[in-house]
Formats: C-alpha cells, structure tokens, sequence
C-alpha cells in the first residue's frame, strides 16, 4: 500500500468536500435570498384574510417548488468541475457530497424568510 499516495487522496477529498460545501452553501443563500424578493414582503394581515385551505394549498405547492429546485441543484452541481478532479486518479464524482445536496437544503431553507413567516402563520392559525 502506498501511503503517500492514499494520504494525498485523502486530502484532496477533503478539499473536495469541501468545494461541494461551499458551492451548495452559496448556492442556497443566493436562490433563497432570489426566492425571498420574487416573493416579496410577507403581509400577515393579507394572509390571515385568506381561508385556511388556500394558506395550506399554497404550502403543498411552495413546498412541491422548493423539492425542484433542490432536485435541479442536486442534478447542476456535479457538473461544476472540480480543479484536482484526475489528480492521483483522483474521481470527484464518487465523492458522495457531489449529489447529496443536503448542505443546499438546509440553507435554502433555513434563508427563506417568507416561507418561514408562512408557516409560522399557519401555525398559528392551526
């Protein structure tokens, strides 16, 4: 076994892990904040007018939303190539964060202020 060898890949994964982190962490920010101001300001007046059936409709729906765009996230990242990728034969796909896009989740969800405010809504409201 050459050690110097594995402990290289090793940290190249690293690095790799990394890379994936980083790209889906800006990722989240940048789409969640492009979520919030297409949505625009969260009105609690406007919503509590609107029947319980329509506020938990329209959360099914944002919800169905937010599933494609962490699916077309999940498909887009792996496509971004990584600059050691072939290096001590070195395979950037088989690093299972590539398309595990929890990271992405996470953040894109976690910066989504509106749909915080909606829930929290219709919380209240339940």
């Amino acid at each position: 076994m050459n050690y110097k060898k594995e402990i290289i890949l090793r940290g190249i994964k690293i690095i790799d892990i990394g890379f994936i982190t980083a790209i889906y962490l800006l990722l989240g920010i940048l789409l969640a904040k492009l979520c919030d101001r297409i949505n625009g300001e969260f009105d609690k007046e406007k919503e509590n007018k609107k029947p319980l059936w329509k506020i938990l409709v329209e959360v099914i729906l944002y919800l169905w939303f937010i599933g494609v765009v962490i699916y077309t996230v999940r498909n887009v990242v792996p496509l971004i190539p990584f600059p050691l990728d072939g290096m001590y034969g070195f395979n950037h796909l088989m690093v299972k964060e590539v398309t595990n896009a929890m990271a992405f989740t996470i953040t894109f969800m976690y910066f989504q202020k509106y749909y915080q405010n909606k829930i929290e809504n219709l919380l209240e409201r339940l």
